[in-house]
């Protein structure tokens, strides 16, 4: 098996943070030789905002009132991660990229750059009503239903689009799973999809 490169889509509370570890494990399992990298966009803007630069204050700001950080973050995070860490010779997991069709434009030229082909797009689709049901009883400060309906308005508006983009690219296996199911069972069907 050759090196393989995969993109977690989905909404929030949809379960892509646990189907990029289940999927991990797997790939740990039954390809020893293969070392992985995971970029998550969201614990680069975490570190960023624990630090004390404008920066870090004004993305708190932005993170407080519940927006989408800029599209130049974003790419700055995961770009600065991929130039020091990518290797060629891992496994790549990205999830939380792309958020906006700027940023999946970005994405695209260094999946091109690293020569990562082809990349696999892992769609975990779940209805609305069931992410706000997962997001309330996963209760975090910014679960609120307002919050909610930001997150599933901008999800809808900005991260669909950039997934439309990406699918439209020759590089890309657009993979669509119902997140409705047991972790288990959603796992069985993204190796499916994937012909692990």
């Amino acid at each position: 098996m050759t090196p393989c490169t995969f993109i977690f889509a989905g909404p929030s509370g949809s379960g892509k943070g646990t189907q990029v570890d289940l999927l991990k494990a797997y790939l740990k399992h039954n390809t020893p030789e293969i070392p992985e990298f995971s970029s998550y966009t969201g614990d680069g803007f975490r570190a960023l905002m624990n630090g004390d630069t404008l920066a870090a204050h004004l993305a708190k700001e932005i993170q407080n009132a519940g927006l989408l950080q800029p599209e130049f973050l974003a790419i700055y995070l995961w770009a600065d991660n991929f130039i020091k860490n990518v290797t060629g010779k891992e496994h790549l997991f990205i999830d939380g990229s792309p958020r906006k069709p700027a940023e999946a434009i970005v994405l695209d030229s260094a999946m091109e750059f690293y020569k990562r082909e082809p990349v696999h797009i892992i769609d975990v689709v779940v209805s609305d009503a069931e992410t706000r049901r997962r997001l309330l009883l996963r209760a975090r400060h910014d679960d609120t239903n307002e919050g909610i309906d930001r997150r599933l308005a901008w999800y809808k508006t900005e991260v669909v689009p950039a997934i439309e983009y990406l699918k439209k690219q020759p590089r890309y296996r657009f993979h669509r799973i119902n997140g409705e199911q047991a972790p288990e069972q959603v796992h069985r069907d993204i190796l499916k999809a994937l012909v692990l």
